[in-house]
């Protein structure tokens, strides 16, 4: 009996081992794809981007309704229409970075945008729908972005910041003369600033720093600078006054040719922040933010530096200290 029930589970086993039914024996397996488990039908389907529509002429582009995802999320659209920017024919990559194209995106609620500014339309949490040419008043052609139709176009962060040393800065006084400084101070534990006195006549301190960026020499690419903000502070007497800052490149030859140094506007028109400058004194080591918003956000140019003036005048009378504690550049990465 004993053998035969030997041969019995033999026999069984060869049989699992032919059929590939053997694992049974251990029970069912929890690993790998299970066969009927999920349907990919009508996946596509629950993919439907807005579609797009326009006139023989006419720059107004129509949308359908349809859902938009990003990071995770479903994103229901409500069709409507969009008014495109006209003579913007060249959508290659090298035309989106120039802005010369319009660029269609969702970046929130159930509307899409349109801008010939790539870095608007890629901030952080949009989504990029199509690039759209448009000449003589008309809408050419509209081409999805998700099908790759201009190759791979560079990503964006729009959190960018570069910390710029006070040694990247100077003094320079006017009718006033300095009795100390300017130079690198420490004006407490690990905490290093620039700093200069003045005498007691009244008169005026330029400051200039250096915020030159690391950049690429292709337009729009690289880190794009959108504000600056200037860490000032003052000891013994209050300031009179703060000029407005000014914030300039200034352009070198290239290998061989003329010397020159063309200094030339950077920033467009400038917004302060706060719009009334603090001039009281403060601790040394402690200063204010001067924040100084780009109206129009600049890259990296070759043969450039960028540098920052700011004019402080002082109220005569008693001596006055001035400190630059450093600058902090805020833009936007294009790589």
């Amino acid at each position: 009996m004993k053998s035969f029930k030997k041969i019995l589970i033999l026999a069984v086993s060869f049989w699992l081992l032919a059929t590939g039914n053997w694992p049974l024996l251990f029970g069912q397996g929890t690993a790998g794809p299970v066969a009927g488990g999920t349907a990919y039908g009508n996946l596509e389907v629950g993919f439907t981007i807005p579609g797009v529509s326009w006139a023989a002429t006419g720059l107004t582009l129509t949308y359908t309704s349809g859902t938009v995802y990003q990071s995770g999320k479903s994103n229901a659209i409500t069709g409507s229409t969009l008014s495109l920017t006209d003579s913007k024919a060249t959508c290659t990559q090298a035309g989106i970075q120039a802005a010369s194209c319009n660029i269609v995106y969702w970046a929130s609620g159930t509307g899409l945008s349109n801008t010939t500014t790539y870095a608007t339309a890629a901030a952080a949490g949009n989504r990029l729908l199509y690039f759209c040419t448009t000449t003589g008043g008309n809408i050419t052609g509209c081409a999805p972005a998700s099908l790759d139709i201009v190759g791979p176009v560079p990503a964006s962060y729009a959190d960018g910041a570069l910390f710029i040393s006070p040694a990247n800065c100077w003094m320079t006084p006017t009718t006033t003369a300095f009795t100390a400084g300017p130079a690198l101070v420490r004006a407490a534990a690990n905490n290093q600033v620039l700093s200069a006195t003045t005498n007691t006549t009244g008169g005026t301190i330029a400051v200039t720093c250096d915020i030159s960026f690391e950049g690429r020499t292709t337009a729009n690419l690289g880190f794009i600078a959108t504000d600056v903000s200037i860490f000032y502070g003052v000891q013994t007497t209050n300031l009179s006054s703060i000029a407005a800052a000014t914030v300039t490149t200034v352009t070198y030859p290239s290998a061989g040719g003329s010397a020159s140094g063309t200094v030339a506007n950077a920033d467009g028109t400038l917004t302060v922040t706060p719009g009334t400058l603090q001039k009281n004194t403060t601790t040394s080591g402690q200063c204010y933010n001067e924040n100084i918003a780009f109206g129009t956000p600049f890259s990296y140019t070759d043969l450039t530096k960028v540098t920052l003036d700011q004019v402080f005048t002082t109220a005569g009378t008693t001596a006055t200290t001035l400190q630059i504690c450093g600058l902090l550049v805020h833009g936007t990465w294009v790589q």
